[in-house]
C-alpha cells in the first residue's frame, strides 16, 4: 500500500468500527477456515493452503486509520490447526484533531496448534493517536509467533516522532497463567523515548513473542548477538517457556533484514515446518 502524504488534519468520512473474526480447525492434518466475519476497513483475501496450513492476507483498502476508527481482530486456532495472518502492506494512522484510533486483538491458540501473526508496520503520522489492546491465550503444547512493527512517522516526508501518543497494553497467557504483560504509553513531546530517538531517529520498533513447547534458553545469546550498529536487539526468556524480543532498527532495510534473521532462528527452534509461502506472501519484506 503506497504511503501518500496527508495535508488535511482529518478526513471528512465518519469513523468506522470494523474488524475480523476467524476460526480455524484441523482435520486429517489439513487446516480450514471454518468461520469468518469481516467488516471494513479490513479486507480478508481468499484462504490459501500449503503443507497443512491455512494462510490469510489482511489488508485495508481504505487510506488507513482515522480519528475514532476501531478495529477488532479475533482469531481462534483450534487443536492441531496451523494458521497464519499476514498483513503485507503498511497501515497509516492519520493526523487527528482529537481522539484516537484503536486496535483490539484477541488470539486463542489451542492444543498442538500453530499461529503466525506477521504484519507490515503501523505508521504513526504527525499528530496521530493510537491505542492498542492485545490478549493472547496459548496452550502449553502450542506454538505462537506474534510480531508487531511500529514506524514513528513517514521517513520519506521527514516525519520523526511527531505523533501525539501511542498506548499499548498486551497480555499473554499460557495454559491460563500470565507469562507476558506490557502496559505503556509513548508521548514524544514528553521526551520519554529519548534513547530510541537519539540512536535511530527514523527507525522502526519491532516486538516479537515466540512461544513453543520446545526449550529455547539457548537461543537468547545468539539472538542478542545479531545486534549491530544498525540494529539493537534484546531477547529475554518468558515464564513457562518462550522468548520476548525487542528490536530497534536504523531504517526499513535494517528492519527487514533483522526480522528475517530472527524468524529463521525461531522457526528452526520450533520444530514446526513453516511453509516458504509465508515469506513470499509477506511482500513488505521482499
Amino acid at each position: 500500500m503506497p504511503i501518500i502524504p496527508t495535508t488535511n488534519a482529518q478526513s471528512s468520512r465518519p469513523a468506522v468500527h470494523g474488524g475480523v473474526r476467524l476460526r480455524y480447525t484441523a482435520e486429517s492434518q489439513e487446516t480450514s477456515l471454518m468461520e469468518q466475519w469481516v467488516r471494513p476497513p479490513l479486507h480478508l483475501a481468499k484462504t490459501y493452503k500449503d503443507k497443512g496450513w491455512a494462510i490469510n492476507l489482511l489488508t485495508s483498502p481504505t487510506a488507513g486509520l482515522l480519528e475514532g476508527d476501531q478495529l477488532k481482530i479475533e482469531c481462534t486456532v483450534e487443536a492441531c490447526a496451523k494458521a497464519a495472518l499476514i498483513s503485507p502492506a503498511a497501515c497509516r494512522v492519520h493526523t487527528m484533531n482529537q481522539g484516537a484510533a484503536a486496535i483490539h486483538q484477541h488470539y486463542r491458540v489451542g492444543e498442538d496448534a500453530v499461529l503466525d501473526v506477521w504484519p507490515a508496520p503501523l505508521v504513526l503520522q504527525k499528530a496521530s493517536n493510537l491505542t492498542q489492546v492485545t490478549k493472547v491465550e496459548v496452550e502449553a503444547s502450542s506454538t505462537l509467533l506474534l510480531t508487531e512493527i511500529i514506524s514513528p512517522g513517514r521517513a520519506s516526508y521527514g516525519e520523526s516522532f511527531e505523533f501525539n501518543s501511542w498506548r499499548s497494553k498486551l497480555r499473554i497467557y499460557r495454559s491460563g497463567t500470565l507469562v507476558a504483560y506490557e502496559n505503556f504509553q509513548v508521548v514524544p513531546k514528553s521526551n520519554d523515548v529519548a534513547d530510541w530517538r537519539t540512536r535511530f531517529p527514523e527507525g522502526p520498533y519491532v516486538s516479537l513473542y515466540f512461544l513453543t513447547p520446545n526449550p529455547v534458553t539457548e537461543l537468547i545469546e545468539p539472538l542478542n548477538k545479531l545486534s549491530t550498529d544498525e540494529i539493537a536487539i534484546g531477547a529475554s526468556p518468558l515464564r513457562r517457556g518462550g522468548i520476548g524480543i525487542k528490536v530497534l532498527a536504523q531504517d526499513g532495510l535494517a528492519l527487514r533484514r533483522s526480522v528475517l534473521q530472527i524468524r529463521d532462528q525461531l522457526i528452526e527452534a520450533s520444530g514446526v515446518a513453516f511453509p516458504k509461502t509465508l515469506q513470499r506472501a509477506q511482500t513488505y519484506f521482499h
